[in-house]
């Protein structure tokens, strides 16, 4: 069968122009400007998809690589309709421009081609973040890993990832078990016997010596800070023999860390990310990402993560609602996170943890909420 169209042109962008074959538009990026005059410039109106996402950082650095914005206009619409615009950038780029220049870049967000004139007026009049006018400079972008063209941050955010430390290196950051086959080796809690299940261990000689079967399983699950979604348990009889056998199916990642306490979150979230911590005694799964090290840390780096600062920071290094850990690993700790109160965390695990085991899902569920509440009012509640 002779090659399509398509094949041909997708090669073609595979050979001529790698670094940004993911999408057409930035082979015209690309060509542009190598066109241009050393001392031109480069207009052009694009999606806005390469500005943050980890597969277009080589299309970010070659255009901040000698160059500088003279201006920018992102048009934030939540429409794809073929008359309209749906999320794209308009700039000017100088050729011989200076990475410490800085340039206007305004943000427009509301549908319709009136509203936008209007607000576009507005922000050149007033040149206030409230009104959708920053300045940036390209070495604003390019002190943030991956250079993300994200303006709106502020000098202090900025420089955030220019004093702390990446997480990746104060905490252990780790992918878990992949069984392959989870209606196989996974259960609810609450479908096994008692008898066969140990929550408690330490180790993976601990779990050997105790001769259960299954084992609590961090799956990741719902958003929840703090504390939550435990309800699975895996087979790990015989320090997981069954599992072993199912290779090469089957993944066992990081085997050294199964058992430890960690702060956790989910793979993917339809929305912010939510950290939480778990105690020993938990095999971690593939998606449910976790952090290990000293437990008076990582309740410290919990308190970080699920905080309003983070919650930022995530928007720029994940942008999408993919965090993995390569992105979680990315956030940028301070020295002063030593002196955070663990008594605080240890107050929001306590409350998460009330809520949870309010529920007859949990496995130290004891009373209904409502129930001791009407015996603590002498059973009238009216």
């Amino acid at each position: 069968m002779p090659p399509t169209a398509l094949t041909i042109a997708t090669q073609f962008m595979k050979d001529e122009y790698p670094d940004v074959k993911q999408d057409l538009y930035g082979a015209f990026v690309s060509r542009g400007i190598e066109l241009a005059d050393r001392r031109g410039l480069l207009a052009i109106v694009i999606g806005d998809t390469w500005m943050s996402i980890k597969s277009f950082e080589a299309l970010r650095i070659r255009l901040l690589d000698g160059h500088a914005f003279d201006s920018f206009v992102h048009m934030r619409d939540t429409s794809n309709h073929p008359d309209i615009f749906g999320a794209n950038t308009a700039f000017v780029l100088s050729m011989a421009g200076r990475p410490t220049r800085h340039a206007p870049f305004i943000r427009l967000e509301p549908l319709g081609q009136e509203r936008k004139e209007h607000d576009l007026r507005v922000a050149l009049a007033d040149r206030t973040s409230e009104s959708g006018f920053h300045l940036a400079a390209g070495e604003d972008f390019e002190s943030i890993p991956g250079s993300p063209i994200v303006y709106w941050l502020s000098e202090k955010m900025r420089g955030s990832f220019a004093t702390g430390r990446p997480l990746s290196e104060i905490a252990s950051l780790r992918q878990g078990l992949a069984t392959a086959d989870n209606n196989r080796f996974l259960r609810q809690w609450w479908e096994v016997a008692a008898t066969r299940t140990a929550f408690s261990c330490t180790s993976r000689e601990d779990a050997v010596a105790s001769g259960a079967r299954w084992f609590p399983y961090n799956k990741g699950g719902e958003f929840r800070k703090w504390y939550g979604n435990q309800e699975h348990v895996v087979n790990w009889e015989h320090d997981g023999a069954e599992i072993v056998a199912f290779k090469p199916r089957s993944v066992i990642r990081n085997p050294g860390t199964y058992f430890s306490p960690s702060v956790s979150w989910s793979d993917i979230s339809s929305g912010e990310a939510a950290f939480r911590r778990y105690p020993q005694g938990f095999i971690h799964d593939s998606t449910g990402h976790s952090g290990f090290g000293d437990p008076t840390m990582l309740d410290q780096i919990t308190l970080l993560l699920n905080s309003k600062f983070v919650m930022e920071v995530m928007k720029v290094v994940a942008p999408t609602l993919h965090f993995h850990i390569g992105y979680v690993g990315l956030v940028p700790v301070a020295e002063g996170i030593s002196v955070l109160p663990t008594d605080t965390v240890d107050r929001l695990i306590e409350t998460a943890q009330e809520d949870w085991d309010g529920a007859e899902t949990s496995w130290n569920f004891e009373k209904n909420p409502l129930v001791a509440l009407r015996s603590s009012a002498g059973g009238d509640l009216d």
